[in-house]
């Protein structure tokens, strides 16, 4: 069975865990956003986003990078949580321009490049599309059975020019298996509260 340290959420598994609203995680200066993991995997924050309310308020210009891979593979698990109404979003950047999932503009369905063929949710429930949920609040968006074997860095909504989301982000974690969806529900409900969901 999963365990679980507060707030509750799933641990097994567990590769990545940024969290902004962590002291621990972010200090609220600086240019490090520290794993809580366990596993050491600390992301560069590039460009100076504004830091406020446990989030970071990004433009286009701002990301969240890590050079080397937490996990390598085939049916991880990708969790956020953030809130954006910008119509044009890609959340994480690979190797090269070729490497991403979740990239949605206007009302086109998710698609991904060189990362096998991930099922998108948001809040839980399984969805081809996010431009219903842009709606400038936030939400738990995930893919599963995303195929990192390839992949040798992170770039987390960066990718260039309007592809770069402007939004707050506020968590994000992977996980090196695919969450049940009674996982996904744990995660959900240990921190849907926080972001007044």
């Amino acid at each position: 069975m999963a365990t679980a340290v507060g707030p509750d959420i799933v641990t097994e598994g567990l590769v990545l865990a940024l969290d902004a609203a962590s002291t621990r995680s972010y200090s609220g200066s600086g240019t490090t956003w520290k794993d809580l993991s366990g596993n050491g995997n600390d992301h560069t924050i590039t460009n100076s986003p504004t830091f406020s309310n446990g989030a970071f308020t990004i433009n286009e210009t701002q990301s969240f990078t890590r050079s080397s891979m937490p996990t390598t593979q085939t049916n991880c698990t990708v969790l956020l949580f953030y809130k954006t109404t910008d119509t044009q979003e890609l959340w994480v950047r690979g190797n090269s321009g070729s490497y991403y999932i979740a990239a949605a503009y206007g009302n086109v369905n998710y698609y991904h490049d060189n990362s096998g063929g991930p099922t998108y949710y948001i809040d839980t429930v399984a969805k081809s599309h996010p431009r219903d949920d842009r709606d400038g609040n936030y939400h738990m968006w995930e893919a599963k059975n995303v195929n990192f074997s390839a992949w040798n860095q992170l770039n987390w909504f960066g990718y260039g020019s309007s592809w770069n989301m402007n939004g707050t982000v506020a968590f994000i974690a992977i996980y090196d298996r695919a969450l049940t969806a009674a996982e996904s529900t744990q995660n959900y409900n240990a921190l849907k509260n926080r972001f007044d969901i």
